[in-house]
C-alpha cells in the first residue's frame, strides 16, 4: 500500500455487476458501466451479463432474419440514451431500423396523412436492436477482461443476504451461484430479481396484470400493400382504428422490404368478434380480411398463413412503488420495473432512459451506491408509473368518449398552431418532443382526461371480469338504469304531490 502511495497511485474500489437480462436496457446499462472504467477513475467495474435465451449478437444476417419479432418505435427518450454512447446509434442501431416521417390514419378506406415537420422517430425490430447493441458491447469490451456473457442461463432465485444469484445453464444443466456487488434486474415482466424485492421487503408494492387486449402480427412484403392501387408510403406509420370492426391496428415498415402488421382487440369485445378470425383454416381467415379490412389491400394468403400459425398474444403491465434495495444491493429497470402496453410506443424508450439515468446518477453521486440506488427510485418510479398509466388510459375504450378526446385534441393542436404562447401543445404530442412522462401525466390529470378515461376503463374491465368468471350474470347496468329511472320518477311524483299540497 505504501509503495502504491509513493508511486502516486490509489487503490481502486472494485465492483462486480451482475446484469440479469440482455435486452435493450440491460445491454445499454452494461455498456455505460464499462465506459466508466479508466486510469483516473476511483472505481473499477466488471460486468457479467446473464440471459435466458440465445446470443442475438452472434447471429448473422440470415439468422436474425428468421428471428423477426415486433417493431418498436424509438423517439426522443430512447434515442437520447443510445446517442449518449459515441458510435452506438450511428454505426450500429441506425443500420437496422427505418426512419419515420409521420403517420397515416385510416378511416375506412379514407386516409389522413400527418407528417412531422421535425421527424425524430425511428422504428426497429426488437430483436434487431438487441443484436445491434450486443454487437457493440462485444466489439468494444470483449477483449478488456471486464466483460463476461452467459447466454442460455436461467436465473432461479436471488440470495440477497449473501449477494449471489442461483442460475442454471439450459444447455449443460449445470447449476451454480454467481456472486455480485451490484445486481441489475433487467429481466422482463416475470422478473426473478423483482421477486427478491417481494420476498425481502414488506413495504414493496407490486402488481402484475395484462393490457386487457389480444393481438396477432404478420411480417408482409411492403410493396404488396396497396391503397387504391398505389403502394402505401414506406416512411410513415399506418394506423387503422376499427379495421376490421372491433379491431385496432398499426403497420410499421421494417428493413428488407418488409412491414410488420399488428391487429388486435380489447377483451370486452371478444364475444363480438366474428368466429372466422379464430379459425385455424387459412382460407377462412384470408376471406375474412378480404371482406372486412378496408384501409388497403393485403397479401391475404400470406397474412392468413402466418395468422393461423401463432397463438393470440398479450403482454404484461407492471407497477412498483420502488425500484431498489440497499440491503440486497440491487435495482430493477425496464420491463422488470414498468412493463406496459405498446399504446403510446414508449416502453423501450423508457427502458433505455432508465439505463442512462442510472449512469447519470453514478456521475452525480460519485459512484456511491448507497446514494445512487435510492436516488434511482426517486427519479424513475414516477416515470415508470406514468408510462403505465398513460399507455393504458391515454385512449378510451368508449367510442363516444374517444371521439370527444380526439376532437378536443384536434382543437387544441389547431389553436396551438396559431397561439402557441396561449395554448399549450397536446401533452401526448409533447412526449415525442422530449417531455417527461411524469409531466405529461400531471398535465393530463389536471385537464381531467386521465381520471375520466380511467373511470371508464376500470368499469369495463371490472364488468368483463365479473362476466367471464360468472360472478355477475346478465347486464347489471340495465338494472341500474331501471332503478335510476324509477328514482327520478319517484322524486318527480313527490315534488308534484308537494306542490299540489301547498297550492291546496
Amino acid at each position: 500500500a505504501s509503495h502504491a502511495a509513493m508511486a502516486g497511485n490509489t487503490v481502486k474500489r472494485k465492483v462486480h455487476v451482475l446484469v440479469v437480462g440482455a435486452g435493450p436496457a440491460g445491454l445499454l446499462a452494461a455498456i455505460k458501466l464499462l465506459m466508466r472504467n479508466g486510469e483516473k477513475k476511483a472505481v473499477d467495474y466488471s460486468v457479467e451479463v446473464v440471459e435466458g435465451s440465445e446470443d442475438f449478437g452472434s447471429l448473422e444476417e440470415a439468422g436474425v432474419e428468421k428471428k423477426r419479432s415486433w417493431m418498436i418505435g424509438l423517439s426522443h427518450h430512447g434515442l437520447t440514451a443510445l446517442k449518449s454512447v459515441p458510435g452506438l446509434y450511428e454505426d450500429y442501431v441506425s443500420k437496422v431500423g427505418v426512419k419515420v416521417d409521420g403517420a397515416v390514419i385510416y378511416v375506412g378506406s379514407t386516409k389522413i396523412v400527418a407528417k412531422d415537420e421535425n421527424p425524430n422517430n425511428f422504428v426497429v425490430d426488437r430483436n434487431y436492436i438487441v443484436r445491434a447493441i450486443a454487437r457493440f458491447l462485444n466489439d468494444k469490451f470483449k477483449e478488456t477482461g471486464k466483460l463476461s456473457m452467459r447466454y442460455n442461463t436461467r436465473v432461479n432465485f436471488v440470495d440477497g443476504d449473501k449477494k449471489r444469484v442461483f442460475v442454471t445453464n439450459s444447455e449443460t444443466g449445470m447449476d451454480e451461484y454467481l456472486p455480485y456487488d451490484l445486481l441489475l434486474g433487467c429481466d422482463g415482466v416475470r422478473s426473478a430479481v423483482r421477486a427478491a424485492l417481494v420476498a425481502k421487503h414488506r413495504d414493496f408494492e407490486c402488481s402484475v396484470s395484462d393490457i386487457f387486449a389480444k393481438f396477432k402480427a404478420a411480417h408482409l412484403d411492403v410493396d404488396q400493400l396497396l391503397h387504391k392501387g398505389v403502394p402505401i408510403e414506406p416512411n410513415l406509420s399506418h394506423v387503422f382504428p376499427g379495421a376490421p370492426p372491433k379491431f385496432n391496428g398499426i403497420a410499421l415498415v421494417e428493413t428488407g422490404g418488409k412491414i410488420n402488421v399488428n391487429m388486435g382487440f380489447h377483451k370486452n369485445h371478444e364475444t363480438e368478434i366474428p368466429q372466422e378470425v379464430f379459425s385455424e383454416d387459412p382460407k377462412v381467415v384470408a376471406q375474412f380480411f378480404r371482406d372486412h379490412f378496408k384501409p388497403f389491400t393485403l397479401p391475404y394468403d400470406d397474412l392468413a398463413n402466418q395468422w393461423v400459425k401463432q397463438q393470440w398474444s398479450t403482454t404484461g403491465m407492471v407497477h412498483c412503488n420502488f425500484y431498489h434495495s440497499l440491503k440486497m444491493s440491487l435495482i430493477i429497470m425496464g420491463d422488470a420495473a414498468h412493463a406496459t402496453s405498446p399504446a403510446i410506443g414508449q416502453g423501450m424508450n423508457t427502458a433505455l432512459a432508465d439505463a442512462l439515468a442510472f449512469d447519470e446518477l453514478l456521475d452525480k453521486h460519485g459512484d456511491d451506491l448507497q446514494k445512487v440506488l435510492p436516488a434511482f427510485s426517486e427519479e424513475r418510479v414516477k416515470e415508470g408509473n406514468a408510462l403505465s398509466a398513460l399507455s393504458l388510459h391515454a385512449y378510451s375504450l368508449s367510442p363516444s368518449q374517444q371521439f370527444c378526446l380526439i376532437l378536443a385534441s384536434m382543437v387544441r393542436m389547431f389553436l396551438h398552431g396559431y397561439f402557441p404562447s396561449l395554448v399549450a401543445i397536446d401533452p401526448l404530442v409533447a412526449i415525442g418532443k422530449g417531455e417527461k412522462l411524469s409531466k405529461v401525466y400531471n398535465d393530463l390529470t389536471h385537464m381531467g382526461r386521465l381520471p375520466a378515461v380511467r373511470t371508464v376503463f376500470e368499469k369495463i374491465q371490472r364488468r368483463h371480469f365479473e362476466k367471464t368468471t360468472g360472478m355477475v350474470i346478465g347486464d347489471p347496468d340495465k338494472r341500474s338504469t331501471f332503478w335510476i329511472i324509477g328514482a327520478l320518477f319517484a322524486v318527480s311524483a313527490a315534488a308534484a304531490a308537494t306542490a299540489f299540497a301547498v297550492s291546496a
